[in-house]
């Protein structure tokens, strides 16, 4: 099936289920969110973040990224970042870490010739896996 037929199915199983087993609620856990179809440690993250204001770190491909980049850790995988990052993050950040570093990977620190160039944090960045710049 095409991504959006499993994204539409995955929806109408949530929507069930959220009406069946959570009182039409979504769940403000983030082990019931992951039991959700389709729903895994970024997304379940987020929906506690944005809504209901609960201290989670969304990892996205730029969060991993822009972490193991500037050194803040070294990880290979999204979850093992998130696991480094509430370590070394302090828990007041962990809301705001996510829309900032997107944004930042989206316009700066991108995945293939990041804009050093125009960087503020270029002076201090370690530039990890970093061949080719602007």
């Amino acid at each position: 099936a095409g991504f959006y037929r499993t994204k539409a199915r995955n929806i109408k199983q949530i929507s069930r289920l959220l009406v069946d087993c959570h009182g039409g609620q979504v769940p403000p856990d983030k082990e019931a969110l992951l039991q959700l179809p389709g729903v895994g440690p970024k997304t379940a993250n987020l929906t506690l973040n944005l809504g209901f204001g609960i201290e989670a770190i969304c990892v996205d491909t730029h969060v991993h990224r822009i972490s193991n980049r500037l050194g803040w850790v070294s990880t290979t995988t999204p979850l093992q970042t998130e696991k480094a990052l509430e370590v070394i993050m302090p828990k007041k950040y962990w809301i705001s870490l996510n829309e900032l570093l997107v944004t930042f990977g989206q316009r700066i620190c991108q995945p293939v010739s990041p804009w050093c160039s125009r960087c503020p944090l270029a002076d201090q960045c370690p530039r990890h896996k970093v061949f080719r710049t602007r």
